[in-house]
């Protein structure tokens, strides 16, 4: 139990770059010195959402169609690419200690210890 323990560490390190708290530590307070510094210029979360919604309707009353369409491309192929990428990027992780080089012969593996 203790080395699948050890080997789920390793993988969860590889996977956010360094020990996971330290790395949820290092998010909380960037976020906490970059919320403070937004909200001394007067933003907060509200605002911020609806200063992008004005944009998007600003730019969609210039007539841009072209930009609308291609903006539903976009999250459309999103909605496929994104969630596939994120599952090759974790099964990448969890069989990445078990990997056989693909140009190493197999007499070559045989003698290998």
């Amino acid at each position: 139990m203790r080395v699948l323990t050890q080997k789920t560490d390793l993988s969860m390190e590889r996977f956010f770059g360094g020990r996971p708290i330290l790395i949820v530590l290092k998010l909380v307070i960037a976020s906490l010195v970059i919320g403070v510094v937004l909200s001394f210029f007067g933003f907060n979360p509200n605002n911020l959402y609806h200063a992008i919604i004005r944009l998007g309707d600003w730019i969609s009353s210039l007539g841009f169609d072209a930009v609308k369409t291609t903006a539903r491309y976009i999250i459309l192929g999103a909605l496929i690419v994104i969630p596939l990428w994120l599952l090759a990027r974790f099964f990448s992780f969890l069989g990445s200690g078990r990997r056989v080089d693909r140009f190493e012969s197999p007499a070559s593996r045989r003698y290998r210890k």
